[in-house]
């Protein structure tokens, strides 16, 4: 949620008796700066400096403010995007400092302690909790009750924030625009966006494209002809043929996949490259296979790319014969499936999601497949099928993170044929 940005600490507790009337706010917003683990001025009342971080269980303090009226509660990292933050994505391979801190350092020294099997250990030396509560609350009431309960010797630095009553479901939206891939040209629209809005946003990146281009070619060199300047550039005698933009309708909900991530687009540009690579070797018939699929974007992606191949090839050949392609989603999570099956539908492309063969799987993720196949509302959803798992696919793509590649690497080689390609993300890349 959103609050405003000016922001002022509270100094005097009369202070957040104050309102003026009229005002529209629904909820007020407490933020709790700088909790740590370990702090010296929980030693000495006496000693006490109201400006030294406080020493504070944050994941107990979370739970107080919901059990006492919090509609919400959200812990950040205060060292985020600063030199103090410790690295949390690892690459294959290697190990930041954190991971290798013993377990009682850890436990007097870290706020927060994440465990992520995919990415290893996450520790945040200090944190923020925000908490939002009617705009009603008695703030100094909450104060009291949190240095009662926790035993403090004087309250946390905190700020107070109104939070505007809006219709927040259009404010997102409207803030959420079309996302364009540079160079792969995919149009990512969701539901609500008009045509006039995707055709702005299109603009705005041939524009983007068009400044970085004058700049290359002004960089390279100046022809003078009499009153005529031209930019030119050697590597622009072999431009490529211009890409038409290719549209994509994704109603993402709780599945990976809108295309806002790094990783998306880095897979995007990789399946656009591969696909129209076998289109132009004439390949009757392209498998697409879309390992950790979730809301189903690369293999609707390549989809999308033969069919408006095809479509362009008729209107310059009506005899000429197509392509076709077969795409599959591979996924653990039957939300995802139903998701990536629904996105599909509304793009006019044919693409199946299946849950993996159970015996691909590791421990944790057959539990979460098992459960899945277990559950009523999952009825119909399939597991790969033995004809779609083998060496059947000419593109394999898996926008998965790092450390679950690793593993899956000898599931996803057994997937592709001779001579097939496979797409990495999520620290690999090949």
């Amino acid at each position: 949620v959103l609050s405003k940005e000016s922001s002022e600490e509270i100094v005097d507790s009369e202070d957040d008796e104050e309102e003026d009337e009229g005002d529209s706010w629904a909820l007020r917003e407490i933020k709790f700066l700088e909790l740590s683990a370990a702090s010296t001025n929980a030693a000495d009342d006496n000693n006490y400096d109201s400006t030294e971080d406080t020493t504070m269980d944050v994941r107990g303090l979370s739970e107080f403010l919901m059990e006492i009226g919090a509609c919400s509660v959200s812990i950040t990292d205060t060292d985020k995007d600063t030199p103090d933050e410790d690295p949390v994505f690892d690459e294959p391979g290697e190990t930041s400092c954190t991971n290798d801190v013993e377990d009682v350092m850890i436990e007097n020294t870290y706020a927060m302690v994440l465990e992520d099997r995919a990415v290893g250990r996450n520790l945040w030396k200090r944190c923020d909790v925000s908490a939002h509560f009617p705009a009603s609350i008695d703030v100094p009431s909450i104060i009291d009750s949190l240095r009662y309960t926790f035993s403090l010797p004087a309250a946390p630095r905190y700020t107070v924030d109104d939070v505007p009553d809006m219709d927040w479901i259009k404010h997102v939206q409207e803030s959420w625009t079309p996302i364009i891939t540079r160079d792969s040209k995919f149009v990512l629209r969701f539901p609500w966006h008009e045509d006039d809005v995707v055709m702005k946003a299109c603009q705005e990146m041939e524009r983007e494209k068009m400044q970085a281009a004058m700049a290359a070619q002004f960089d390279t060199g100046v022809k003078r002809e009499g009153a005529v300047v031209n930019f030119y550039n050697e590597d622009l005698e072999q431009k490529q043929e211009e890409r038409a933009y290719v549209q994509i309708e994704l109603e993402g909900g709780i599945a990976f996949g809108t295309g806002e991530h790094p990783t998306t687009r880095l897979c995007l540009d990789w399946v656009r490259d591969t696909t129209e690579e076998l289109l132009k070797s004439d390949a009757e018939c392209i498998n697409f296979v879309d390992y950790g699929a979730g809301s189903g974007v690369l293999g609707i992606a390549a989809a999308a790319v033969v069919r408006d191949y095809n479509q362009g090839k008729r209107k310059q050949e009506p005899t000429s014969s197509l392509s076709s392609i077969k795409t599959v989603g591979v996924e653990i999570d039957a939300d995802a499936i139903r998701i990536a099956d629904d996105n599909a539908e509304k793009n006019g492309v044919e693409m199946k999601n299946y849950l993996p063969d159970i015996d691909s799987l590791d421990d944790e993720a057959l539990s979460v497949v098992l459960r899945a196949m277990q559950r009523k509302r999952n009825k119909g959803i399939e597991t790969l099928p033995s004809d779609l798992n083998g060496q059947v696919y000419d593109l394999c793509a898996a926008n998965i993170l790092a450390r679950p590649l690793v593993g899956l690497a000898p599931v996803l080689a057994s997937l592709v044929k001779s001579g097939g390609k496979i797409g990495f993300s999520g620290g690999l890349f090949v």
